[in-house]
């Protein structure tokens, strides 16, 4: 190393080889997100940018989710829906119930203390939150559908998982839904379903490592607790019911579903604080 400037320049052309790029005046690569300038910005910005207390931690999704629409092929991503349809007769009969729910705090304020329900109960009165928050049109097709309940789902599944909404938790429910699509369904359905996770793990590990080195053991923690609880899973965690099991208690639902790779509850309390630092 040529002190702190980087590499000699011999190092380097051992690292670079021969060839060259092809060059052009303007940028154009092989891979369709760098050449989006929305998904390339936000991107950067994700993954370089600090946290901070004047603008809440998701203010860019939306911004992700306009650079997405530039990227994906609806047609394609309903073309590999269809034939995972016909490949897995569950995944069929799940879509063609089609069912939903909105639940309000009056609904489940009857549960029992240490049931799910109860737990949705304290969750929507006490953080003011909605359940069903997203696709609130939809679904007009098995793809809207779908990601109508991933959305109805979310909330619930930091509940029974015990990876809570931290910074770190909310990763690791990602990577345990990562692997539980991967290991249900095809591999380019499940890259399509898993492209915007894929984003959000690799924007908060470089945030984390950049920043916030504290944070950082902690983060590939999650991760590893995240892969272990979804490698046990049977289908994916967006095709639960989770209305059916609002009278039971929450050790008896996670002892069911393998969620006993969660951490005990604040376990990653502390995370908030310090990826604001």
């Amino acid at each position: 190393m040529n002190g702190q400037t980087g590499l000699a320049a011999d190092e380097a052309a051992y690292l670079t080889g021969a060839a060259e790029p092809a060059t052009s005046s303007v940028l154009t690569s092989n891979s369709k997100f760098l050449n989006s300038p929305l998904f390339r910005d936000v991107y950067a910005q994700m993954g370089l940018k600090r946290d901070g207390h004047d603008l809440p931690d998701a203010y860019l999704i939306p911004t992700l989710s306009r650079a997405m629409g530039e990227v994906v092929d609806p047609a394609r991503t309903m073309a590999l829906l269809a034939a995972e349809r016909d490949r897995l007769p569950e995944f069929a009969a799940w879509l063609d119930e089609r069912f939903v729910s909105d639940f309000t705090a009056e609904q489940v304020a009857h549960c029992a203390e240490g049931t799910l329900g109860a737990r949705i109960h304290d969750f929507i009165a006490g953080s003011g939150y909605q359940i069903d928050f997203l696709f609130r049109d939809a679904p007009r097709n098995d793809y809207e559908f779908l990601l109508k309940r991933r959305a109805q789902n979310h909330d619930i599944e930091h509940i029974v998982t015990g990876l809570c909404p931290s910074q770190v938790g909310e990763i690791a429910l990602i990577a345990a839904n990562t692997i539980a699509n991967a290991r249900y369904f095809s591999t380019d359905f499940a890259h399509e379903l898993n492209l915007y996770g894929t984003v959000l793990m690799s924007t908060s590990l470089s945030r984390s490592g950049l920043h916030y080195p504290k944070t950082l053991p902690a983060l590939l923690e999650g991760f590893a607790r995240g892969h272990a609880l979804g490698s046990k899973q049977a289908k994916p965690l967006f095709m639960i019911r989770w209305e059916e099991h609002l009278d039971r208690p929450i050790a008896d639902i996670r002892a069911e579903f393998g969620f006993e790779d969660g951490p005990e509850p604040g376990h990653w309390d502390w995370v908030f604080e310090a990826f604001k630092g």
